[in-house]
């Protein structure tokens, strides 16, 4: 049973405080430890390998296909709008400004061993493959989706 009382005692309170700096300490490394410079470097490698940039415009289009899927409302103010999304991922969504961020990401949360394994399918034709036709299974699984969400939306 978990003793909630406060310390009765100075030697009490010094033990408590070890033990709460000891699972600190423990705890600690698992939340927050940087990667390092191979990590860093094995994820900007395997952000080049997956074709991020190029890919990054067809993604940020089917977002806004997402929102305005072709064929809904033609009005002004949806081609309007799709015009200021449009102009707002080129100036806030850069890639060059999103790249740092992606290798962070990827970085913190891969072994460099885990990314070299990435890099080693992203480099193989079936991995190539994957990215190559990746767009085009986003448009599809977002269409099968939209598709279900048609059929339970209230008329």
């Amino acid at each position: 049973m978990l003793n909630l009382e406060p310390p009765k005692t100075r030697c009490h309170m010094i033990g408590r405080i070890l033990l709460f700096v000891v699972a600190c300490a423990i705890a600690c490394p698992l939340v927050a430890q940087e990667p390092t410079e191979g990590q860093m470097q094995a994820a900007a490698r395997l952000i080049d390998v997956m074709h991020y940039e190029n890919s990054w415009g067809s993604v940020s289009e089917q977002i806004i296909q997402g929102i305005y899927p072709p064929g809904s409302d033609t009005s002004k103010f949806v081609i309007e709008s799709q015009a200021r999304m449009r102009e707002m991922f080129a100036k806030q969504f850069r890639w060059q400004d999103l790249k740092p961020e992606y290798v962070r990401l990827y970085a913190s949360l891969y072994t460099e061993a885990e990314l070299r394994q990435l890099i080693a399918f992203y480099e193989s034709p079936v991995g190539q493959k994957m990215m190559r036709l990746g767009p085009q299974m986003t448009a599809r699984l977002l269409a099968i989706t939209q598709r279900r969400m048609m059929a339970v939306a209230p008329s």
